[in-house]
């Protein structure tokens, strides 16, 4: 439903607000109320941590970008509402991420956001020189708030295609912790890296298996700066061959500056977002960055 800038998107549970004039420009797969039921019946009922206050989250990307963006906007509201852990904040809307309006939130999640320069108007090639230099100076000014929140303190976690985006941002790949390098889709063995970490506390110590679309990275992914979370058991399934150190990471945490990251890879199938162990997962993941739950980022 269109009110002028604002565009009014129902997800069962509630009404979550993509602002943005491209909004209603763009086919969009929304879960249906089927879908949403079962995600409602998946979230857990209880965080693993006691938020130590109110905490806000900030969904932050396109709709539009990537299939199962819509999905993981509403896991993460029904996750956030049902649990108590945090608020969710659904946006689009760059200038949300100015320090303005950010520094109401505890932590960012770059929902699938999978654009290269996601914080450009989708016109900048029809603007004047001038509005082109205007809109470079504000996506500076974006990108650097983003840093920003997360070196002073704050959190950022990301979801399948976050490593997928703003690859020409290298700041960005050493806080989301590496960048998109293609992938493989299907059933996967999945093994615990760290299966003492509370983050990787659901899977009860043991690997399992999945099927989804599994990300390969690049530089600046490096064991020597992340502790994985999670990785492709060769020792179950075929290796890839995509990469000569046969490692394969599926989840990882780290610290940058006195903030928090995490980040998974899986998502890309909409069932992702209605399994329970999965959720249990994520949320995990997002109370670290958030800093309630605590878990060793120590790379290892």
């Amino acid at each position: 439903m269109r009110r002028g800038w604002l565009y009014v998107v129902g997800v069962g549970l509630g009404v979550v607000l993509w602002t943005g004039a491209r909004a209603g420009e763009k086919k969009v797969k929304m879960p249906t109320e089927a879908e949403m039921k079962k995600i409602e019946g998946a979230a857990p009922a209880e965080a693993p941590a006691k938020p130590a206050a109110p905490r806000k989250v900030l969904v932050w990307g396109h709709l539009w970008t990537h299939s199962p963006n819509a999905y993981a906007a509403a896991m993460m509201e029904v996750v956030g509402k049902k649990t108590g852990a945090f608020e969710a904040v659904v946006s689009e809307d760059p200038e949300a991420l100015l320090p303005e309006k950010l520094k109401d939130f505890d932590a960012i999640l770059m929902n699938n956001i999978h654009e290269q320069t996601p914080f450009l108007p989708a016109s900048f090639k029809e603007l004047s020189k001038e509005e082109q230099a205007a809109a470079k100076e504000k996506e500076k000014a974006i990108q650097t708030s983003v840093i920003e929140f997360v070196r002073g303190g704050k959190g950022v976690a990301g979801v399948h295609a976050a490593t997928a985006a703003c690859q020409p941002w290298p700041e960005y790949g050493e806080m989301i912790g590496g960048y998109y390098a293609g992938h493989i889709a299907g059933d996967v063995a999945v093994k615990l890296d760290d299966p003492e970490s509370p983050i990787n506390a659901v899977f009860g110590g043991k690997g399992f298996r999945t099927n989804d679309e599994i990300y390969l990275f690049r530089a600046p992914y490096s064991r020597e700066k992340l502790r994985v979370l999670l990785s492709l058991d060769l020792s179950q399934m075929d290796d890839p061959g995509k990469r000569p150190d046969k490692d394969y990471a599926v989840s990882w945490i780290q610290s940058f500056g006195k903030g928090r990251v995490f980040y998974c890879s899986l998502g890309h199938v909409e069932s992702f977002y209605w399994n329970p162990v999965f959720l249990k997962h994520f949320l995990a993941g997002v109370q670290f960055a958030i800093g309630d739950l605590k878990a060793d980022a120590t790379p290892k």
